[in-house]
């Protein structure tokens, strides 16, 4: 079964996963398999009857609060196979979590963050 799936903008999305397979999610809407479905809602794709965004709105998924989540529910657990040697979330692990490809640069910039408000408060 496939869902037809929107860009939220005038300017198409490119979708990769980390299996090789990619998609271009078009302005006017692709049917896009199950696949790719999670990495395009991720990426603010609009899916099925969802109404065009207004140019300039925010995308109705905050990936940033999605990845935020996961990693304080990672610090909260006791798994210590959830991060790395150096203390930073395990990539594999995180991107599991939240369902997504999450970049090494993306997840320390958000640790960070979290570090310096769990120092301060």
């Amino acid at each position: 079964m496939t869902l037809k799936f929107r860009s939220p903008t005038d300017e198409p999305l490119h979708i990769a996963l980390t299996s090789g397979h990619t998609a271009v999610v078009t302005p006017e809407g692709v049917e896009l398999e199950p696949m790719f479905r999670r990495e395009a809602i991720a990426r603010g794709a609009l899916a099925g009857d969802e109404a065009p965004s207004i140019q300039g709105a925010t995308p109705q998924f905050d990936r940033k609060q999605v990845i935020t989540d996961a990693i304080n529910a990672m610090m909260d657990g006791d798994d210590e196979e959830d991060f790395n040697a150096d203390g930073k979330p395990a990539l594999r692990r995180l991107s599991a979590r939240v369902g997504f490809q999450v970049d090494r640069e993306e997840a320390d910039a958000i640790f960070e963050e979290l570090a310096k408000a769990g120092s301060q408060g």
